[in-house]
């Protein structure tokens, strides 16, 4: 009986020297492992062979069972499809050469430019517009996938451009997914731990706003890669220059304002021109045309009124002089120092300012002025 105590014993020691290691084993597999996503709701994005860069205001999320992308995934990718938004009128657009998709957010319908109408529509969440995926990958011919990573799960679309398979892309991206998940993770604990966020003040400096007149199409381009990122201009368009359905979609995808200069003696003549004018832009960029430089004889006031237009004015005329050169652009600042409110200013022909533009927006902004659209 001893003998046959002394077995059990054993054997109940042994049995566990075998559970803890499995005990330990199971304990590990349940701490999530360095580069292993703990945070819920958490995607990659790419688009081909770009990783997208990973943020809680561009996060993929479901809603309705619909799949949603951050626009972002059209922006400055080799997709082949462009994405232009008014934040005024509410309305996106994703478009190619040959076809286009519009979103009304504000009625949350959806359309191509043939009048037909899909079911799925555009959301706004944090200043972005996010898209319904499947949606918009059926019209345009694009695939897309979902594939686990070991980090968080990678949402990739895909075009006929595309080199590598998902599996190679996500072997190749591996490392940077690791940094970019890393980076974010610290970036939601310091923002969870934060308890008294920091407010910034609301900007209340003098508004400038630049009006310029197209006249070439390689000056209003150059024109706008002065401005760049952190100026924007109203620019004066004919209708025939509005034919340029590529130079419109610039302008509004920079944000910049654009406007009908506008000629004729007869209210038949103007209107004819603004209908006209409102129509190129809304077809190729979702904008709608409300602002109007009218330089005739007669009086059209109550007519673009009628037609819920403004009509331009400006404080300041520089068509004359310009700002070709740096010196001009200086006696522009010096007279600009004069006034205590907003301005609007007219350079005049796009490629007559082109010279002095530059030392022009430098002054601008040591004087802290907003350079800005001119709005209704």
């Amino acid at each position: 009986m001893a003998g046959k105590g002394g077995l059990g014993v054993r054997r109940e020691r042994l049995r566990r020297i075998l559970v803890w290691p499995l005990a330990v084993l199971l304990a590990l597999t349940l701490v999530p492992n360095r580069g292993r996503a703990a945070l819920e709701g958490v995607y990659f994005t790419a688009a081909n062979e770009q990783l997208l860069d990973l943020t809680s205001e561009t996060m993929p999320f479901y809603s309705g069972g619909v799949l949603y992308v951050s626009s972002k995934v059209f922006e400055g990718t080799d997709l082949g499809v462009t994405f232009v938004y008014n934040s005024t009128t509410k309305m996106a657009m994703l478009y190619t050469a040959r076809t286009d998709l519009r979103f009304d957010l504000a009625n949350q319908t959806t359309t191509d430019k043939n009048g037909n109408r899909y079911q799925a529509y555009a959301l706004e969440r944090n200043g972005y517009v996010f898209l319904p995926i499947g949606t918009v990958c059926g019209f345009f011919g694009l695939m897309w996938t979902i594939n686990e990573t070991g980090i968080a799960p990678l949402i990739r679309v895909r075009s006929t451009s595309a080199i590598l398979s998902d599996r190679d892309f996500i072997d190749a991206a591996s490392n940077d997914m690791q940094r970019r998940y890393n980076a974010y993770e610290k970036q939601v604990e310091e923002s969870t731990s934060t308890s008294d966020p920091q407010v910034y003040p609301e900007y209340t400096g003098q508004k400038i706003h630049l009006l310029v007149s197209c006249q070439a199409r390689e000056d209003t381009l150059a024109v706008l890669e002065a401005l760049g990122g952190s100026a924007q201009g109203t620019f004066l368009l004919t209708p025939e220059q509005m034919e340029d359905g590529d130079l419109l979609r610039a302008l509004i995808a920079g944000g910049h304002a654009v406007a009908l200069a506008a000629s004729g003696e007869t209210e038949d003549e103007v209107e004819a021109q603004v209908l006209r004018g409102r129509d190129l832009l809304w077809q190729a960029a979702c904008s709608w045309l409300n602002l109007v430089w009218y330089e005739g004889r007669a009086d059209m006031s109550a007519l673009l009124t009628d037609l819920g237009c403004v009509s331009l004015e400006a404080d300041l005329d520089r068509r004359d002089t310009g700002v070709s050169t740096a010196g001009r652009a200086r006696t522009l600042l010096s007279t600009i120092e004069l006034y205590r409110r907003d301005l609007t200013v007219y350079l005049g022909d796009d490629g007559g300012c082109l010279g002095g533009l530059d030392t022009l927006l430098e002054g601008l902004e040591e004087r802290q002025c907003l350079v800005c659209t001119w709005r209704p």
